[in-house]
């Protein structure tokens, strides 16, 4: 016989959710997707109906009491990750919360050690280590293609904040989002490139807010932000993260520099037709740079036929550990003790961008 199914609920029924962590549930094998939790009602039926999930809820607090759930899914706005994540905790219960993972390094780094002593399981949902060119980075640098690190400059940009009209929305407000592009895809960055590297020990920052006044509100998260790093292993890195560059969907290019070589990643996830990526590499005894190929263990199930079945390979790539850990035990990658540590640059990131100065990494 096979191994019991591991019920799961969800809470929050934003695009996000429909689009990335109801069907990929529904793709893993080991999963039964038991609830699902929003506060529209008819669009929480609307997405249940549509993903099969049979138990509803418009109250995440009793979700997590009534569902008889192994696992919950967080996927609402970033104000609520610490009460829920808490919750499903101290209700004995894994965790799989979005990025970024809290309002706080302290927030992210009780959430953290709760689930720690409660020998629980934990996933902060950093969506791009899935890309198959990630994973080579991190390879090729563990097997010394870089040397010593030297330097990093990395970008993500997409025009999402340059429609005309574009209404307002959570992810606007540092009320509820703590910070807008930086929280938002600057987190991948961070994660990407502490991945890759190693940790970070200060930053110096500023960032850019379009005229607030929005349909349905006034925004007053960045919608733009840009800031120089320290990393503990001695490299220097430069940063942007941007939803005000036309004709960028959801683009990110990380170049890392060191004594022995050069590695370039470029990804585009959801308008590349794939989750490969492309990784280029140069060498000091040319010029140039080479196309380097992810290996065929890395590429399997992202490379097509079609984007939404290599979303759904993604979602289970990066998901694998956290349902097998639940099952037979082992480690998780990202954890919520990677989320911290992500959290705690981007809040020395907003200090600084505040302050106008160099902050410590806390």
């Amino acid at each position: 016989m096979g191994e019991r199914l591991v019920r799961v609920g969800v809470i929050g029924t934003s695009w996000w959710a429909d689009l990335e962590h109801l069907p990929g549930l529904r793709s893993r094998s080991d999963v039964e997707l038991a609830a699902l939790c929003g506060r529209d009602p008819a669009r929480l039926a609307a997405i249940a109906t549509r993903h099969g999930v049979p138990a509803t809820f418009g109250d995440w607090r009793e979700m997590i009491a009534r569902a008889g759930l192994d696992a919950v899914v967080i996927a609402t706005p970033n104000a609520l990750h610490h009460a829920q994540a808490l919750a499903a905790i101290d209700a004995g219960l894994h965790v799989v919360c979005e990025k970024p993972l809290a309002f706080s390094a302290a927030q992210a780094r009780e959430m953290a050690a709760r689930a720690e002593a409660r020998g629980l399981r934990t996933l902060t949902f950093f969506t791009h280590r899935a890309v198959a060119a990630a994973g080579h980075v991190k390879r090729l640098v563990e097997q010394g293609f870089l040397g010593t690190p030297l330097a990093a400059t990395a970008v993500y940009q997409t025009a999402s904040q340059l429609r005309p009209g574009k209404p307002f929305s959570w992810k606007m407000a540092r009320a509820e989002a703590g910070t807008g592009a930086l929280g938002d895809i600057g987190s991948h960055l961070v994660d990407l490139v502490r991945w890759w590297l190693g940790d970070f020990t200060r930053v110096v920052a500023q960032w850019q807010t379009l005229p607030s006044e929005r349909p349905g509100g006034d925004a007053d998260a960045d919608d733009a932000c840009s800031f120089l790093a320290h990393l503990a292993c001695g490299a220097r890195a430069v940063f942007q993260a941007s939803k005000l560059v036309h004709g960028r969907g959801n683009f990110q290019r990380v170049e890392l520099h060191g004594t022995a070589g050069s590695l370039v990643y470029e990804a585009d996830p959801g308008n590349d037709p794939d989750w490969l990526g492309r990784v280029l590499g140069g060498r000091p005894d040319r010029t140039g740079l080479s196309p380097l190929p992810p290996p065929p263990d890395l590429a399997a199930g992202l490379d097509g036929p079609d984007e939404p079945s290599a979303r759904a390979a993604a979602y289970r790539r990066l998901t694998d550990p956290f349902f097998a850990a639940i099952a037979r035990g082992g480690p998780v990658a990202p954890d919520f003790g990677d989320g911290a540590a992500v959290q705690a640059v981007l809040d020395a990131v907003a200090e600084s961008a505040e302050a106008g100065r160099w902050i410590d990494v806390g």
